[in-house]
């Protein structure tokens, strides 16, 4: 049973609580309520000291320079100690660095999550807080540290989400008393949302146009069915349902440690898109002129255990899954300077970032043209792999028709009939000479 904690009490380190009759008194102090006698630690370290133990009934000791400093203390242990929210103090000596390790080491979430958080720690987190315990990180220091950060907004506060769930886990095992990185006063940078512009459908063919004939397939399908980059990099004929007219989306290519792997989608959710006709005639002639090729890869780690998949698009060797960054550097850019999206490159140099242009500009093409047709947000969602209907319609919301127009083409449908029967084709509205309202 839990030891149940009572009181904390303050003694005079440098006096005897207890002194025999016939001990001088102490020449350095007084009281008016008592002869102080010097012990044997007088003058030695910090003379007042609270005593109390800790809710497993361990015996602990504080030490003040002042006796208002120590009777704040026992009263904040007691009040701690009786509402069960006491923290020994020692606990939060371990460094930042210390805990940030154990806490990396046994993590269980996806390893691509693993690597970044493993990145923000190695890079941004622990070359500055890392030497600090724990019970030194105040909310100023964090904002500091966070205001001096040279990266990108939204790269900042992944950085900081990391620290964040660092200090948490701290709070959770009772090592601090509460996480410093969601204090008020830590503002995280500002991300400038700007608003999605999906490309036309003359800029979508261009594009689709300019890239090398075993590659073409891949823009179809993103633009197509909203697949993610790396979902159709691990698309195999077999997630293809022909006759239902489905992709099971099942699996996609990323990267862990730099190297690729097969992994489950995104949030590790599968799911089933609408595989369009023209889309699948589309696929049909790329398989005749491509066909798939098996390849190994790890699944999930780096050192996950082998899976092999026929997929529809490999490296022009067949011997590999295509890597991303290649192909966004090799392929992809060039295809966007071909079709006159950026400009292209003066000679020595590479192509232009193109970060509003990557390929999942398709993606968006293909939520604007569902949402143009009517589709619903709760649908073009699922259809999209998000987690949350809420945030696709953030996303999206401005592409979809205005509200206004809608309802007015919802009321017309559903009473214009009436009204033009009880207004126009019929003389209900003749009122009479004594009209009850008058």
């Amino acid at each position: 049973m839990p030891f149940e904690a009572k009181m904390a009490d303050v003694y005079d380190r440098w006096h005897l609580s207890r002194p025999p009759m016939d001990a001088k008194p102490c020449p350095d102090h007084t009281s008016q309520t008592r002869t102080l006698v010097p012990s044997a630690e007088h003058g030695k370290g910090r003379r007042w000291q609270v005593r109390y133990r800790d809710h497993e009934g361990g015996q602990r000791k504080e030490n003040f320079a002042k006796r208002s400093q120590a009777d704040s203390r026992a009263a904040e242990v007691e009040t701690d100690l009786n509402r069960g929210t006491y923290i020994d103090p020692k606990a939060g000596n371990i460094t930042l660095r210390e805990f940030a390790e154990d806490w990396l080491a046994s993590r269980t979430s996806d390893p691509s999550t693993i690597d970044i958080q493993s990145r923000h720690l190695r890079l941004h987190i622990l070359p500055a807080l890392g030497g600090r315990p724990l019970r030194a990180l105040r909310s100023s220091t964090i904002q500091a540290w966070l205001s001096g950060l040279t990266v990108k907004a939204t790269y900042a506060n992944g950085i900081l989400g990391t620290l964040s769930a660092i200090l948490a886990a701290a709070v959770d095992d009772e090592v601090i008393s509460k996480n410093p990185a969601r204090a008020k006063s830590v503002r995280p940078p500002k991300v400038e949302k700007k608003k999605i512009q999906p490309w036309t459908a003359e800029r979508v063919a261009a594009v689709l146009g300019a890239l090398p004939g075993r590659y073409t397939g891949m823009g179809v399908l993103a633009a197509g069915c909203g697949l993610r980059q790396g979902e159709i990099l691990g698309l195999g004929p077999d997630d293809l349902d022909l006759k239902r007219g489905l992709v099971h989306v099942r699996r996609q290519v990323k990267h862990v440690d730099y190297k690729r792997v097969f992994a489950p989608p995104k949030g590790g959710r599968t799911r089933e898109v609408p595989l369009p006709p023209s889309v699948a005639a589309a696929l049909a002639v790329h398989m005749k002129v491509y066909p798939p090729k098996p390849v190994s890869l790890p699944w999930r780690t780096a050192d996950g255990a082998a899976a092999t998949v026929q997929l529809l698009f490999t490296t022009p060797d067949s011997a590999n899954a295509i890597d991303s960054n290649s192909f966004n550097s090799r392929v992809w850019k060039p295809a966007l300077a071909a079709a006159g999206v950026i400009p292209g490159p003066r000679k020595g140099e590479t192509h232009a970032a193109a970060e509003e242009d990557g390929m999942h500009a398709l993606r968006h093409h293909y939520a604007s043209a569902l949402l143009d047709g009517g589709e619903n947000i709760t649908a073009l969602s699922e259809y999209l792999g998000h987690h949350d209907p809420a945030f696709t319609l953030r996303t999206y919301v401005h592409l979809m028709p205005a509200s206004e127009d809608r309802t007015k083409r919802v009321i017309d449908a559903a009473m214009g009939s009436m009204l033009t029967a009880l207004f126009f084709e019929s003389s209900a509205l003749n009122v009479p000479s004594a009209d009850p309202a008058t």
